[in-house]
């Protein structure tokens, strides 16, 4: 599903997680006919030859919150991603199923201008092959898979191919889990105001994966609900009927985070998003799952969500970004606090 919204800074966070290893990549393809990849990006595809040189190993810590790029500190070294080579269509299309799983979870938005999520999600492909525990080592050119690290020197890691000497503060159990490796890549392009820490964006390899990426996003019906304030994801205190729903930090790995869209209804299992009355200003709380309008949101216009009960839509009062803000519903008209993007 797509939605369109505006954003501006808001609040980032970091969790940590473990994932499991996955198979090599080998085929190659290139793209295919009628694909939507730029010409300047094809010709980046058959351009880009060779790897950076290695740099001195770096230290691991544990990882940090709010995590923001320096000018000119790079997410990722390689212009061709760990593989050094394009992935079989059935390789790109698994990957982008991957890749557009890990990338809703955390936050990124489906429907702002751009697209954030389809971008995000290509560039996880590009540099990753939708691994989350291979590396690419720079010294030797040699992919390997965590555990352990074979590499005296720098080495990209996990989904999002993240640099170990620039990113010293994310550590390698962090990297190469799929969840915190993906909150980490959310904060490190600010919630995708800026892509261009990654080499695969930077050479447009990413573009060859836009065709596989957008047909995965269209397939969710699983994510975040991301705010239009920028790091403010829709969330919950805890899993009850009758508790109101709340504003949360984006990239944070946390469950209650994750809201399926079942036809017009956002479900958290067996309980859905609903408005509490057609009052003004009425809150918006957990209810259990049945077919009435106040459990049931049409998308509309710039992102607003429209309660059918309420004939209001969704919003963040007052624009706050401090978590654990109750949401309400309010008059329908495009501002980021009234803006939501379904996965």
């Amino acid at each position: 599903m797509a939605f369109i919204a505006r954003v501006t800074t808001g609040f980032l966070s970091v969790a940590v997680a473990i994932g499991p290893a996955g198979p090599a990549v080998a085929a190659a393809r290139g793209p295919a006919a009628g694909s939507t990849v730029h010409a300047a990006a094809r010709l980046a595809v058959a351009r880009d030859q060779g790897r950076p040189a290695g740099h001195p190993p770096p230290g691991t810590q544990p990882p940090r919150t709010g995590l923001l790029p320096l000018r000119g500190r790079p997410a990722s070294v390689s212009p061709r991603g760990a593989f050094s080579r394009m992935l079989s269509a059935a390789q790109a299309s698994a990957a982008a199923r991957t890749c557009a799983r890990y990338a809703t979870a955390a936050g990124w938005a489906n429907g702002a201008a751009g697209t954030p999520l389809v971008t995000a999600a290509a560039i996880c492909i590009a540099e990753s092959g939708g691994q989350p525990t291979v590396y690419y080592c720079h010294p030797t050119g040699q992919d390997g898979y965590y555990p352990p690290v074979n590499c005296a020197g720098l080495y990209d890691r996990g989904l999002w191919q993240l640099d170990s000497q620039a990113w010293t503060s994310i550590s390698d159990v962090c990297a190469f889990a799929p969840v915190c490796n993906a909150d980490s890549a959310y904060a490190i392009s600010r919630g995708g105001l800026s892509f261009t820490p990654w080499a695969t964006y930077t050479s447009g390899i990413y573009a060859s994966y836009l065709d596989d990426t957008q047909a995965a996003v269209s397939a969710l019906h699983t994510g975040t609900v991301p705010s239009g304030i920028l790091g403010v994801c829709l969330s919950r205190p805890k899993y009850a009927a009758g508790v109101a729903a709340v504003t949360a930090r984006c990239a944070s790995g946390a469950k209650r985070q994750q809201w399926r869209i079942v036809g017009r209804s956002v479900r958290d299992g067996k309980l859905c998003l609903a408005a509490g009355s057609a009052a003004k200003a009425a809150p918006v709380l957990l209810s259990p799952c049945a077919q009435v309008p106040a459990q049931r949101w049409r998308a509309q216009g710039h992102g607003e969500l429209r309660n059918e009960l309420a004939g209001r839509c969704l919003r963040d009062p007052g624009g706050s970004v401090t978590a654990g803000t109750p949401v309400n519903v309010g008059a329908c008209r495009t501002a980021r606090r009234r803006t939501w993007w379904l996965p």
